[in-house]
């Protein structure tokens, strides 16, 4: 079973992983204390199962009746792994502190390869490059502290690190004979009922001693639909087209987003992590490392597919690629099924809309509510990774994805208690986001959309800050006009890296995920042309 995804690609979508795995010292920082950690992996593994099953019931339950007991027992070696080695980091990371100790854990870029090597693998020359530099970063980041180090936690550390490398071989071997999104949910399931066990033995009233509050309930579905769907999903999908020696190189630029965000987010929101010129130089060598493995990637894109090919040349570059994602219309894609139930029973163009309308607006809700916990100007602006979204709805969506962003902000803000004049504002520029994208890659480019090349990467980048930049000019005036005892400088900087920062990070992986391997069709010139006449 062979996807679209290219090596770029691939590390692209693995990178997002690491970004999503390093927000995980955010969720962590506003988690109410005494909360059980086999409670944590518990529910949100269970919430994040939910969610995919709901999305994708048909294409799992097909995959189970093709592959049968040995998918399932894959499964369960893989999430057995994975929840060992989750408790063995968090019984590690006891004996350092934040930075040390995910530096140590990086200690897998080192123990794979070698692993690939007992098991009779070859590994390339530039993998032990880019190895080696990381391990450079490794030792640059502590060695200030290394006489404090814990023997018995190192012991614990390079033993998680041992399983969890186990893990990512396994996971590249079985997404090559499996569908990566069954892998995923049944991962997230079966680590649901391994954690409930010991959760159950310490505190048998489970689910009913939670302290339940809106703080817990934004954790747990932030946690379960970026770090347990999303990130999986990803994960599984970029592992099958990336060697594991490419994706472990790649996990370890996790402790240098945990940095950023220790950097650039308030101390109330993340804690204390100093950052030391040792740090920042051991975050340096792991980047490189990163650089080194992932040029070739680069290079080789380029050469496989045009960036301004036709949509004949691009018809018959699919049909050589062998997936198993056909490229059918967006309402017939069978890649969601709920979605797609809805809308097949609906005959009616703009019923269709209409209904298109109000699941994409749910999709917002769903997504930017919770965040309204993590508040940087309080009322005024927070973390939007719900920002992911506009590029999304504008290329894909047209017309109803942008009205369903900018009604889904208004909505927002009428339920966060954020309501206010410049709301309209809000409006005006979270529709025009969307609909610059949907107008540049539909109506002024008119060429096939893809994102199989570096040069449309940067391409798409672009765009993406040009429409941040045009959104930012209608909010940001409007804000300092009517409330001037907002510190507009740090307002202007939250909108722009809300909107540059997660609709780089999180939508180029996602586009490149529902085009690339489930089959989702952006829109075309003349899908563009249709659509304004109807709507």
């Amino acid at each position: 079973m062979s996807g679209l995804l290219n090596k770029l690609q691939a590390n692209i979508c693995l990178l997002a992983v690491t970004i999503c795995w390093s927000f995980e010292v955010v969720l962590l920082s506003i988690l109410p204390e005494g909360i059980n950690p086999f409670a944590m992996t518990c529910t949100t593994s269970l919430i994040g199962a939910m969610f995919l099953v709901l999305c994708f019931a048909r294409r799992i339950a097909s995959a189970i009746r093709s592959d049968g007991s040995k998918i399932v027992r894959r499964i369960a070696f893989l999430s057995l792994l994975s929840a060992s080695y989750n408790v063995l980091i968090e019984m590690g990371l006891d004996y350092f502190d934040v930075s040390t100790g995910a530096f140590t854990m990086s200690m897998v870029v080192v123990i794979l390869p070698v692993m690939l090597l007992v098991m009779r693998r070859g590994v390339t020359a530039r993998t032990w490059i880019s190895a080696l530099l990381v391990l450079i970063g490794v030792v640059i980041a502590t060695l200030p502290v290394y006489k404090t180090i814990h023997p018995m936690g190192l012991a614990t550390i390079l033993s998680s690190c041992i399983l969890r490398a186990l893990f990512i071989v396994k996971l590249s071997d079985y997404a090559q004979d499996h569908d990566p999104i069954t892998l995923a949910a049944g991962i997230s399931s079966f680590k649901a009922v391994f954690t409930f066990v010991p959760w159950f033995i310490m505190h048998p009233s489970t689910f009913l001693g939670l302290p339940w509050s809106p703080d817990l309930i934004a954790v747990f579905v932030i946690y379960s639909y970026f770090i347990v769907a999303f990130a999986t999903v990803l994960n599984a999908f970029g592992q099958r087209r990336a060697s594991p020696a490419q994706a472990t190189i790649i996990f370890a630029t996790e402790i240098v987003f945990t940095i950023t965000w220790a950097a650039c987010l308030p101390n109330y929101i993340v804690g204390y992590v100093e950052i030391t010129p040792f740090v920042i130089a051991g975050c340096a060598f792991i980047v490189l490392g990163n650089v080194v493995e992932a040029l070739p990637a680069w290079r080789e894109s380029e050469s496989e597919a045009d960036e301004d090919m036709t949509d004949a040349a691009w018809n018959s570059f699919v049909a050589k690629s062998g997936s198993s994602a056909s490229k059918t219309s967006l309402f017939h894609s069978s890649s969601a099924d709920l979605v797609t139930q809805i809308l097949a029973r609906l005959n009616s163009p703009m019923a269709r809309k209409v209904a298109l309308f109000l699941i994409l607006l749910a999709i917002y809700l769903v997504i930017s509510l919770p965040f309204k916990v993590l508040s940087i100007i309080p009322g005024f602006s927070d973390l939007r990774p719900v920002c992911m979204l506009q590029p999304v709805y504008g290329i894909f969506f047209g017309i109803p994805g942008c009205l369903a962003f900018a009604v889904g902000n208004v909505i927002s803000d009428i339920l966060s208690d954020s309501l206010r004049w410049t709301s309209i504002a809000g409006f005006i520029g979270n529709f025009a986001f969307p609909y610059l994208m949907y107008l540049y890659w539909t109506k002024i480019r008119k060429k096939p959309f893809h994102l199989r090349t570096g040069r449309m990467v940067i391409k798409m980048i672009i765009s993406i800050v040009c429409c941040a930049l045009v959104e930012s000019l209608i909010i940001c005036p409007a804000v300092a006009f009517v409330y001037p005892e907002v510190d507009i400088a740090l307002f202007t900087a939250t909108v722009l890296t809300n909107l540059t920062v997660f609709s780089i990070v999180f939508a180029i992986p996602f586009i490149i995920l529902i085009q690339e391997e489930l089959g989702f069709t952006p829109l075309s010139p003349k899908q563009s042309e249709v659509e304004s006449s109807t709507v």
